[in-house]
Formats: structure tokens, sequence, C-alpha cells
């Protein structure tokens, strides 16, 4: 058997050519690699740098460097100088020991440092790569900001675990790993240096050795000491209690165990220190028994008993001042300290008066919704097929002199389905989308269409709207992939009704301008297209577009905030903007609840994450033609939007910059108030006794069961009465508040009492949000009285369905290829009364474009339908306010005549048998026919003695 010097005589390692060849065969497979990376990285600086915001490139950037170098450096040092240190003083090798030691043994003779530095660097490498993504958190650190409040058990300020904590755990967390590493690595080394033996007789590890793995167990022990002096305050955020918190078990037996544990772990650290000269097992062994014994009865089985004998009993008397400090919390986390409460009757009265002194609110009902009359806006407004609406939006504009509420639609290229698919046609040539749709939202036309006040291509504004001077649209909703503007290939506006296409070239600084052979080939390699490189169109003034979608852009540009599900547009300055909510969220507010997310639309970032803290701090602009993005701090107040201005100064905007056309249009955001709704229902109640029996407990009301009647259901849709298990989303509706003078553009949510079956359906009361140039955050609840009986929205669908004349209406109307649709319900305060508004909509089944051929309205008992709600109104209250939709219609019919009610409904059965007739007369039923006829004047007569009498009386 050779020795070990003669293993290292005749052992011939590579030569230094031979490792030089390796590294650059090395270098160019990673190089190779990386390629694709490095073409990201430089045409996102690129892409920063164009619209002005490569200060947060260069912040974040240098975050993430600078983490990622201080971690490794610490790291790196750590590591050597252990494996040094573990690799001095060896013990003689020995004929037991086997060939891995000698082999080793041989290698570091030759190479000493290179082991060393190779495990230091893959070490390092997998370590440290966990600090770069806490860039956010160490931004926060930097940038303090104390909020007004501080916590109710340690009185430190809210700020500090706001800011700080995040990062501190994650610096404690990453401490220990790193050392539990380094002292892992050090006993893998000492094991195949021959310092630790695990077979054979003799000493199994070497004094040296022993001194080594105690000086490192105590520095994870001492680590875990800071710890849990940390873990105390993450306490503040336990789910525990009955609320989140610190609760009884955790302020009486949770906190006392924490500092039992420090202090435990401060003595293990000792006993480590010590057993560097003890040089033994005991005193390490004895020191975790400890510490694993005391963390199991008193961290966890003595709180668990607490909870179960102590607070399980009188749980409401033991949680009470935990419940107040979580309710106190949770209302300033969730912006709900400042709703004003109001008393609402929601009742009934069907006095003329009423209708006659709520003119303005009944002017501005809005029957046209954002959902159903997209279809509509496609099949009317697309105008050519490679044109669509990806969305609506409700907003208002002045028509005619008058605040009016209006449906908003951008016409967006639909690159799917172009005349031609081609890379030309797909990147140079059809670029962009062409202009906007405007119709008014309280109003429908004779055929039962949208009245458009700007239509068209190219764009034609009427009735003293907004005229689009600069109708391109490169920037919307879901934008994906890239185009090339300002080629040689002229890009398409629209094609004129001869055939000839309307063209243009892009002029404005949108997206980067491929100035060089090397920004071409960067881009050619980022989306892995030869095209961009070499196609003979491209010049050096052509610019590439990418990250065209409202949302994808804001979040490119500041990935620090959240973002809402739906951008809508704002017609100002002659051009289309885009109005993006952004939210600053936390989930280390002291004692406050999580938020519930469950009725938030899953495209929102808000969805389905946790926080407990949330504000619309930051009202995002983006223009539609060149991209540019304005970031407006909408809620100064806020101690986030604070530390990220202090991060990235001269970034954002006060409001009072932002253009005053489009500060007109802020509404209140819909997705804040789907969180801020499903809290509200609980945290109302401010009494912690009340808040723990949660008697007087709200939620929103379950969405009805609106939507598309089955064919051939009798008597309507019976069986879309019931409700559906999902919570309603808040409606965007004309509402005049009591008290107020005119409509404001309002989001709204109704809430019902709370039941875990959700089977109690009546109304309790409405949650409000109103946004203005001078406060863009207003909530108002309407509360309607206890103990008194009042329709939510279920209860009122159901009514609707199930009247007579709704039933037989649907019935006609769900024949011959249509299809019947309800639309959303809208509640309208008239005073201290509420009044309920449905439309109905009629599409073909070969063809759909939804139609509003019918109104429904309920007021308390009374169940009206007609083609107008001029028509309802005068069923409901024997008049018409002048301006109510359809007005013009009913005063031409009925000059100078006040119709009664009874007149009314007489009127309505006439219309019904009407259309049964015309429907006998087309399958050739003569002999119904007739009978319907005969009907119909009867009912005339009727109505010619009640016209007759009401004239006299007058």
């Amino acid at each position: 058997m050779r020795v070990p010097q003669d293993l290292t005589r005749n052992r011939r390692g590579p030569s230094k050519a031979q490792l030089i060849l390796i590294g650059v065969v090395v270098l160019l497979i990673i190089l190779l690699f990386s390629l694709k990376g490095v073409a990201v990285f430089y045409t996102d600086f690129l892409w920063f740098s164009n619209y002005h915001l490569d200060a947060i490139w260069k912040g974040v950037l240098l975050a993430k460097v600078e983490l990622w170098v201080v971690f490794a450096v610490i790291f790196a040092i750590a590591c050597y100088v252990s494996l040094t240190i573990v690799n001095h003083q060896l013990p003689a090798i020995t004929q037991q020991d086997d060939d891995l030691i000698q082999r080793y043994r041989a290698t570091n003779e030759r190479h000493p440092r290179i082991s060393k530095i190779a495990i230091t660097v893959v070490a390092t490498l997998v370590v440290a790569s966990q600090a770069p993504s806490e860039w956010k958190n160490w931004l926060l650190f930097k940038n303090y900001v104390a909020f007004p409040s501080k916590d109710p058990q340690f009185h430190m300020n809210a700020g500090f675990f706001v800011f700080r904590l995040p990062f501190i755990q994650f610096l404690i967390s990453w401490s220990f790993l790193a050392v539990a590493v380094v002292f892992i690595l050090t006993i893998a080394v000492a094991y195949v240096n021959g310092s630790l033996r695990l077979q054979g007789r003799g000493t199994r590890a070497t004094s040296h050795l022993k001194a080594h793995m105690s000086v490192l167990l105590a520095v994870m022990a001492l680590i875990k000491a800071v710890g849990y002096y940390f873990q105390r305050y993450q306490l503040d955020m336990s789910t525990r209690g009955y609320v989140e918190g610190a609760s009884y078990t955790d302020v009486h037996a949770q906190l006392p165990a924490i500092n039992l544990l420090i202090f435990i772990s401060i003595v293990a650290c000792g006993l480590f220190v010590f057993n560097i000269y003890r040089q033994g097992w005991v005193l390490p062994v004895l020191a975790l028994g400890l510490w694993a014994f005391i963390s199991i009865v008193l961290g966890a089985i003595y709180p668990a008993l607490i909870e179960k004998f102590v607070v399980a009993p009188a749980q409401e008397q033991k949680e009470a001042p935990y419940i107040a400090r979580n309710i106190t919390a949770t209302r300033y986390a969730m912006g709900l300290n400042s709703v004003a409460a109001e008393p609402y009757n929601a009742g009934a009265n069907t006095s003329s008066s009423v209708a006659l002194t709520n003119t303005n609110a009944l002017q501005s009902i809005a029957l046209w919704g954002s959902t159903q009359p997209l279809q509509t806006f496609d099949k009317l407004q697309d105008i050519r097929s490679y044109y669509q609406f990806n969305s609506l939006s409700i907003e208002t504009y002045k028509v005619h002199g008058v605040t009016t509420p209006v449906i908003v639609g951008v016409r967006q290229i639909n690159s799917s389905n172009l005349p031609a698919q081609s890379w030309v046609n797909e990147h140079l040539q059809f670029t962009h989308g062409y202009g906007a749709a405007l119709a008014e939202a309280n109003t429908v036309s004779n055929s039962g269409n949208p009245v458009f006040d700007i239509g068209n291509l190219p764009p034609v504004s009427k009735g003293g709207v907004p005229t689009l001077k600069q109708p391109q649209v490169y920037y919307g909703e879901d934008m994906s992939g890239y185009v090339i503007a300002n080629t040689k290939q002229p890009e398409i506006d629209y094609q004129l009704r001869s055939g000839a296409s309307v063209e243009t070239h892009y002029h404005s600084t949108g997206g980067v301008q491929l100035s060089s052979i090397i920004k071409r080939a960067a881009f050619a390699l980022r989306f892995g297209d030869i095209n961009i490189l070499d196609s003979s169109l491209l010049t050096s003034k052509s610019r590439i577009m990418f990250e065209r979608g409202i949302v994808q852009r804001a979040q490119m540009a500041m990935p620090f905030l959240k973002y809402g599900s739906h951008p809508y547009p704002v017609i100002a300055n002659g051009r289309v903007y885009w109005v993006l909510n952004g939210y600053t969220t936390s989930a280390n507010y002291p004692y406050a609840q999580s938020a519930n997310t469950s009725a938030v639309p899953s495209g929102s970032q808000l969805a389905n994450a946790n926080y407990n803290y949330i504000r619309n701090s930051v009202k995002v602009v983006v223009d539609a033609y060149t991209g540019a993005m304005h970031f407006y701090v909408s809620d100064p107040s806020d101690p986030m939007i604070q530390s990220y201005e202090k991060a990235f100064p001269h970034i954002f905007q006060p409001l009072s910059a932002m253009n005053s056309q489009i500060k007109a249009h802020l509404r209140y955001p819909s997705d804040l108030l789907s969180v801020q709704a499903q809290m509200y229902g609980l945290y109302h109640v401010t009494s912690p006794s009340n808040f723990y029996s949660a008697g007087n407990a709200w939620e929103v009301s379950a969405s009805p069961a609106i939507g598309q009647i089955p064919s051939g259901t009798s008597g309507g849709f019976a069986s879309l009465s019931s409700s559906s298990n999902s919570p309603m989303l808040p409606v965007y509706e004309m509402m005049q508040l009591p008290g107020t003078t005119s409509p404001n553009l309002s989001l709204v949510e109704a809430y019902v009492p709370y039941s875990p079956s959700g089977s109690t359906q009546n109304l309790t009361g409405f949650l409000v949000g109103q946004s203005s140039p001078s406060n863009p955050y207003q909530l108002t609840t309407l509360i309607t009285p206890n103990g008194q009986q009042i329709d939510g929205p279920n209860q009122i669908t159901s009514r609707m369905t199930s009247q007579t004349a709704v039933s037989q209406e649907l019935t006609l109307l769900d024949q011959h290829g249509s299809n019947v649709d309800f639309g959303s319900t809208s509640a309208i305060p008239l005073g201290q009364n509420l009044l309920w508004v449905t439309p109905l909509y009629v599409s073909s089944t070969s063809n759909p474009i939804p139609e509003i051929k019918e109104i429904v309205a309920a007021y308390g008992t009374n169940i009206a339908i007609s083609p107008t709600i001029a028509g309802d109104l005068q069923q409901i209250f024997g008049v018409v306010p002048n301006g109510a939709e359809g007005s013009q219609k009913i005063a031409s019919s009925v000059p100078n005549t006040v119709v009664s009610s009874q007149a009314s409904s007489i009127i309505s059965k006439a219309q019904s048998l009407y259309k049964k007739a015309q429907i006998a007369l087309k399958s050739g039923n003569l002999s119904l026919y007739q009978q319907d006829i005969n009907q119909i004047g009867s009912l005339l007569n009727q109505i010619s003695t009640k016209v007759t009498s009401s004239s006299v009386k007058k």
C-alpha cells in the first residue's frame, strides 16, 4: 500500500494552461446563457431613462447590490476564517484513515487556499442570494417615518413595526442561517481533514475542533436570544386570540415564556463559551436540552393550557381590552376613522312631491352599466375588426352644460384579429388604437341603444363633451408584446368607406429610440426576434414600445406599490389619459386585523394578498399617446408614501400639480371600497362587548343572481331570484345623499345583517364612497332604523321578478331567438325615501347587441315596468319630473294631462296585451288575436274615463 507521500509525488494535477483554458470555456458558457439577462438589464435601463425614472431603477438596483455585497462579504469572511481555523493543527494521518482524508490532505498541501476559496465562494453565492429580495424592507428601514400612534402593549411607535421590524427579523433569521451553514461546513471539512473521526478508536474530535464548535454554537445561541427579544414585538400581529394582535394569552403566558427563553439562550451562550476551556460534550448537550425543554413546555404547552382553561371559559371578559385595541388599530389602518354615519329611513312615500323635489337625482339615474353594454359598444363602435373595447367605465362629463353620467370606452388595437397576420402588420403597421366612444349613461335611444356623444371614426364629439385632437392610443389595458413606431412603414389610423387607409407616423417620445445597432441587438435578444435587428424598415429614429399595459408599466416603474384591477380613461386636453390607483400596504401594523379580500376582483393586486394596513396614496396618470407616467400623492398623510418619497425624491408630485381637467374625474377606488366595506361591516361597532357578541354586525349583501334568463323559463326568471354566494361588487352610480342638493358620482355597497348562513337579507345600510378634487376619500354610511324591515337587494330582485306585469313582459321578450338579461340594480335615495332601478337588456341569440327595452323600478311595495324611467315614475308617483329619462316621450303622448296611477296600470296592461296580440297574429292564431284586441278596446275605454275624470278635477 502506498503512503500519502507517494500519492503526492506520483499524482499530477492539471497544468496552469489547462486550468486557464477550462476557465475561459466556463466563462464563455456563462456569458452565452447570460446574454438575454444582460439585454433585459440594459433595455430596462433605457426604458427607465426615457421616462425620467432612472432614479428608481438606480435606487432599487443600488439597494439590491449593497445588500448582496454586505451580506456576501460578512458571510465570506466568517466562512473563510472558520475553514482556515479548522484546517489548522491537523492530527497525524493513520493507516485507519480512509482514502478521502488522504486525498484531501494531499490536495490541501499542494493548494492550501483553493479548497477554502472554492467552498467559500459556492456557499456565499447560495447564502447571500436571499439578501437582494429584501430591498423593499431595506429601503423602508433606511427611510423610517413615525406614525401618529404607538402600540398599546410595548408603547413603541407603529412605524417601528411597519418600517424596521420586518428587516430586523430578516437580519436575525439570515444571521442564524449563515452561522448554521458555517457550522455544517466546518464539521464537513473537519471530517475530511481528520479532525473529526466517526469510526475507529481514540479521540473522536480534537480539542481544537471542540473549542471551535463551541464558539459557533455560542454565537448561534446569542443570535437566538436577540431573535427572541424581537419576537416579543411580533406578538402584536398574533392570530391566537378572538381578534388579531396580542391577546390575553399572548400577554400573560407567551410573553413571559419568550422573556424566559431570552434568559435561557443567554445562559446557553455562556455554557458554550465556558466549554471552550472545558472542551467536553456535557455542557453543549445540557444547554441544548434546557433550551428545548423550556421552548416546548413554556413556549407551547403553557400558553395552550392558559388559552383553554383560563381564557375560553370567560373569553369576552378576558379579551375585552385587547378587542378594544384591535378596533382602534383596525379602524385607523383601514381608513375607517372618518366615516360619516347618517340615519336613513329608506321609506316609500308615494306623494308626488317626493319626485318633484328630487328632480336632479331622477334625471341622473345611470341605466347603462359597465358590463352588459360592452357588447353593444363593440358592435356599434368597433367599426373595424382590428379594434375592440376592452372595458367600459362610468364617469361624469358636462353634456350640454349639465353634469351627466356617461360610459366611456377606449378603442384599442386587437392584434389577434388583424386583416392578415405578419410581422410587419403586427409590429409596424397596426400599432395603436384610435379614439374613444362616450355615451350618456342616463339616456336610451328609441331603439334601445346608447346615445353616443363621442363616436365613429374619426371620432366626432357633440353636446359640448371634450374633442379628441390626439386620438391615437399606443398604451392601454392588457396590451402585451411590442410595437415599433415611426418606421418607413406607415401606421394605420383607420380605413375610409372607400377602403383607403388613413395613415400616420408617430411623432413623440414614447418607447425607446432605436438609435444604434447595439440597442437593436439588445431588443432582438430581449424579445427573441431577429427582425428587430435586420429589418430594413427600421430607422435610427424608430421607437420600440413595450410594457404597454397600464398596470404592467406602472408595476415596472414602481414595483413597491400595489395596483388596482381597472385603470379608467379620462378625455382631457384633446387626448386620452389613463388613471390608475396605486396602494401602499403593510402586514405589520400593530393590533390591526388582516384585510378581508374576498370581494376584491381577482385582477387586482389587492386580491389574495396579506395586509392589515392600506392607503390609496398614489394616483398614476398615463398618457395614452406617449406612455409618460406621472405619480401624484393623493394621501400625503400616509407615512409609507412619505418613506418612499424620502427614498426617491423628485419622483412623486403633489395632487395639486395634477391637471385640473384630469383631477375633476378622480373617482373613489373600487378595490379599496371592496376591502373597506368588508371590514366596516364589523368595525362600525366600537364597543368591545357588542363587537364580541356580533349582534349588530353587518355583511356586504350577496350579489343577486341577476343575468341571462334561461330560455323557456316560465314567469320570467324565478330561478334567478335567489342570491349567489359571492358578495356584491361596489357599483358606480349618481347618488344624491340626503341633505345635499345635487347628485355626485358615488361608489355604493349595500349591507345586510350578518348571518353565518347568509339567510338574512333585509337592508341595514349603505357605504358610499365619493371623491372630489379637495377630498378624494369621502366615506358616508346611511344606516336604516333598527328593528324595521326594509328590503335588501336580493329581496328587491325577488319582488321584481315575481310581479305579474314584469313576469309577463319577460315571457314575451324571451322568445323568438332573444336573450333577456337583468342589469345591475341601482339604489337611488330620494331624500329619506329609496327607489331601486334595474334595466332590462334584450339581445339576439345569433348576433347579440344588448338593448335596453324595459326598466323595472321598485319603491317600497310598488313595482313598475316601463320602457322609460319616466313611465315608471308616472306609475309610482303619478307625475313625471322634467328631465327624467323618457319624460319627453311621455309628455308628447299625453299632453297637459295628469294621468293617475290607476290609468298608468291600465296602460301597462294594454301594452302587454298588444304585444301578445302581435305574437298571436304572427303565429296565425286569429282567434286569440281577436280576443286580445277586444280586451285592449275595453282598456282604452277605461283609460278615457280616467283621463276625463282627471281633467275635470283639474
